[in-house]
């Protein structure tokens, strides 16, 4: 017996669609996070006297001369995976200043942030520095480790994967640099972009912040907005959608997200 509309729409199947489309998710992120463990195991698993072909330890004094040489030598996209804001490389002012020329000269570079760097003024006053320049970021739960890919020329990442205190590697394998890529490449689909004006910041993006776990203090200053206005579009978004919590507004919102959209007059049957 087909499902009736009563049926389609109950609480507990949005509820059960929902856990089905965020628990792939999750199962996708967790599935390419291990590949790029693997990918590192090989990396610092070799001992000094058989080192990894392409790969080459690197102190913290160079770190910063040798991004510096990687940007000029690189053309394409910059890829850029950061756990932290307030350590590594990117901290020394020679290295920022040309890496920062080098995006507002038109190059193209993308970063993902962990949800924690929203959580305090100096880490969102980084993200609007990096954003002003023209960097494309986004926001992802958690990043797992930190590492770059300069186009197609060389990668430097962690020693160790997710340890900032493992030191860095400098990476020229080819096929660690497309791995790395293309990590990068799945992680970003999955990501959250990152808006800075209040104007832009529509209820979807409201609950989308929510669901990744940042607290209404973080969700203000990330809007621009007032802690009171944050929990005062909440609480009435809750009483929109006639539910208790938060989780079941998130679950309401995602519903209504998938449902199709009916074409508007004098659309139907227009092609391009």
């Amino acid at each position: 017996m087909p499902p009736t509309s009563a049926d389609a729409t109950a609480p507990t199947r949005l509820l059960g669609e929902y856990f089905d489309r965020e628990g792939a998710r999750i199962e996708e992120r967790l599935r390419d996070l291990a590949q790029a463990r693997d990918l590192l195991a090989r990396v610092h698993a070799s001992s000094p006297a058989s080192p990894t072909p392409g790969v080459e330890p690197i102190s913290d004094e160079m770190a910063p001369t040798v991004v510096q040489r990687l940007i000029h030598e690189s053309s394409g996209l910059l890829r850029n995976v950061v756990m932290v804001v307030d350590a590594g490389p990117a901290m020394d002012d020679a290295t920022m200043r040309d890496n920062q020329e080098w995006v507002a000269n038109g190059n193209v570079q993308r970063t993902i942030y962990p949800a924690a760097a929203l959580d305090t003024p100096q880490g969102l006053q980084w993200l609007r520095s990096w954003a002003t320049v023209g960097e494309e970021q986004r926001l992802l739960p958690d990043v797992g480790s930190e590492y770059a890919v300069f186009g197609d020329v060389g990668a430097v990442a962690l020693a160790r994967w997710g340890e900032i205190e493992s030191g860095y590697v400098l990476i020229r394998d080819p096929l660690l640099i497309s791995t790395l890529a293309a990590y990068f490449d799945l992680a970003w689909e999955h990501a959250h972009t990152v808006p800075f004006a209040a104007s832009h910041a529509g209820d979807e993006r409201l609950v989308e912040l929510l669901g990744m776990g940042l607290k209404d203090e973080a969700i203000a200053r990330f809007l621009g907005l007032g802690l009171r206005t944050v929990r005062r579009r909440i609480a009435a978004l809750m009483a929109i959608h006639g539910v208790d919590t938060r989780f079941q507004l998130g679950a309401a919102l995602a519903s209504v997200r998938s449902r199709p959209t009916a074409p508007t007059a004098g659309t139907a049957g227009r092609t391009r």
